[in-house]
């Protein structure tokens, strides 16, 4: 267990569903709303095509066990392990992340931390805390190679999705959220986006949301 983790909420934890390749979470009996990524993934309106979540391949198997991992690192006194190739290459990756990342954040607040926005969406950060004094949210992306501009583009919305709920639920101030890139080569990349920013990136996500709602209850 990291001694940067210092629990500031209650995160609560949410069953997850999923139907019709949507990914929904059970908020209470009679609620459940769609995730950040699934609301993206049905209102992107380029070519770029997504696989079925149903469908696990090896870049996803190995992405899900980098995260688990490093859940484990931060938050747990034992360590992940599994045996298997895909195994190494994403412990090869989390490393990455904590030698160059991780053991440097000033504080952490929670890892793989569920968020809710009122009855409209959910989603789950890879990491909160304080990041050189701004208190920020934190994804972790692996990869053979460097994404594309619309590739971040689309991970800066998830994120400004998440920082709007962590304010809403918890009563805070995200001022700052950050995509650490893990590269199976062996480099890395960080992307810092300040709070001028993310305001710009807030206010498109509510319209991708709004596209999502008005979509869903056309085909509803």
């Amino acid at each position: 267990m990291l001694k940067s983790l210092k629990i500031k909420y209650n995160y609560p934890t949410y069953p997850i569903n999923r139907i019709n390749n949507m990914r929904f979470y059970n908020i209470s009996e009679n609620i459940s709303v769609p995730s950040v990524t699934s609301i993206l993934r049905h209102t992107n309106e380029s070519n770029t095509p997504y696989s079925d979540l149903n469908k696990k391949t090896n870049s996803m198997e190995i992405g899900n066990l980098m995260h688990k991992y490093l859940d484990y690192y931060v938050s747990k006194n034992e360590n992940f392990y599994l045996d298997s190739k895909n195994f190494e290459i994403a412990e090869f990756l989390a490393k990455i992340i904590i030698d160059n990342f991780l053991n440097d954040i000033d504080e952490i607040w929670g890892t793989e931390v569920p968020v809710l926005y009122k009855d409209k969406y959910a989603g789950t950060i890879d990491l909160t805390g304080i990041v050189d004094n701004q208190l920020s949210i934190i994804d972790y992306k692996s990869s053979y190679r460097k994404k594309t501009d619309e590739e971040m583009h689309e991970y800066f919305l998830q994120l400004a999705a998440y920082s709007i709920a962590h304010d809403w639920q918890h009563k805070t101030k995200i001022t700052s959220i950050i995509i650490f890139l893990s590269l199976r080569s062996g480099d890395f990349e960080k992307t810092i986006i300040s709070y001028e920013e993310l305001s710009t990136y807030q206010d498109m996500w509510f319209k991708r949301l709004k596209l999502f709602e008005n979509k869903y209850k056309t085909n509803a």
